[in-house]
């Protein structure tokens, strides 16, 4: 009796044990199928050229690559994406101006990483002064005196022009500055509500295509301003609390970012994927190719003392209300 009890027992063991070996401690394939799993993440960009690295990343599947499965959410500008990643409703978004990014972490007391950097000099412009075809008035940034002018909605176009005014002798009290809406700017130039534009692309390749605008200074107007050339114009920005949870996201994201912007800067056709997909709005698609080309620095090669500069440049200038601490912020140092 207790031969047959010890044996049902030592069967009952040896059944449990393959059960557990079988189901419950997974074989090689499926821990090579959950280490492979990519990881799902959702990334802000603006309708802005200068989104280009996050959608090329997208598109030749460097975030693939590197095991992320990203969704892209779009915005109107950069504004709207920062409210959003300061808010905590998205962790990571970008290109983003900075005048943006340290007035939304002043503000919110967020800290956020800045990866990879967005560069402006006379090659590479980024943002442009419009005034209408037909003008012959207006000649000169000087000339803008007395005048009304235009510009994309957000903090950063309003401080770099009240730069390049004080810059060319104008009182900021002699002009009136408008905020417009990207799809607006070209009706108001047109219709004569302002007297010049200050933006960027896509809503400056579309005037200009239309034949209602043209440059008024082929110069890159914010380097000349400023004095720093190659300008630091923007970053790709991750939330630090995020950053801190998930570091090895952040690395991947890093390294797709940087193939997507060397594939940028080697490639002047680069800037057609825009064109391509859902990226953009249709009615922006077919003016890509007139896009200036861009160029991108990779997180390695954005130093946190080029952050450090841009920054202190904007608070000397008093574009930043209060001082912010970016030390270590400049992802890759």
């Amino acid at each position: 009796m207790k031969k047959s009890i010890a044996i049902t027992l030592l069967i009952s063991i040896t059944l449990i044990a393959i059960g557990i070996y079988y189901f419950i401690i997974p074989s090689n394939e499926n821990l090579k199928s959950t280490s492979s799993k990519n990881k799902q993440i959702t990334i802000g960009y603006p309708n802005l050229r200068i989104a280009l690295p996050v959608i090329v990343a997208k598109d030749k599947g460097y975030f693939k690559d590197e095991g992320l499965d990203v969704k892209l959410k779009s915005y109107e500008t950069a504004q709207p994406m920062m409210d959003a990643i300061i808010s905590g409703k998205i962790n990571l978004g970008g290109f983003c101006a900075l005048p943006i990014t340290f007035g939304a972490m002043a503000r919110s007391k967020t800290d956020l990483l800045f990866l990879g950097g967005m560069y402006e000099d006379d090659a590479h412009k980024i943002s442009v002064m419009l005034v209408k075809k037909d003008n012959n008035t207006i000649k000169s940034v000087k000339d803008l005196k007395g005048k009304k002018i235009g510009i994309l909605p957000t903090r950063a176009y309003e401080a770099w022009l009240q730069g390049i005014l004080i810059h060319n002798g104008i009182d900021l009290n002699d002009v009136i500055i408008r905020q417009i809406k990207p799809v607006l700017q070209g009706d108001a130039l047109a219709k004569g509500s302002i007297d010049a534009l200050f933006t960027n692309d896509p809503a400056a390749t579309i005037i200009e295509a239309k034949g209602i605008g043209k440059e008024l200074t082929k110069e890159a107007l914010v380097p000349q301003s400023t004095g720093l050339s190659p300008f630091y114009f923007g970053s790709f920005n991750i939330r630090k609390d995020f950053a801190i949870s998930n570091p090895d996201i952040v690395r991947k994201v890093s390294l797709a970012l940087d193939k997507a912007s060397k594939f940028i800067n080697d490639n002047s056709d680069a800037k057609l994927i825009l064109a391509k997909g859902e990226y953009f709005p249709e009615k922006f698609r077919s003016i890509v190719k007139g896009f200036p080309n861009s160029y991108f620095k990779s997180s390695n090669q954005v130093k946190n003392e080029d952050l450090n500069k841009i920054k202190n440049f904007y608070f000397q200038e008093k574009i930043l209300p209060v001082n912010i601490n970016v030390q270590g912020l400049q992802y890759g140092n």
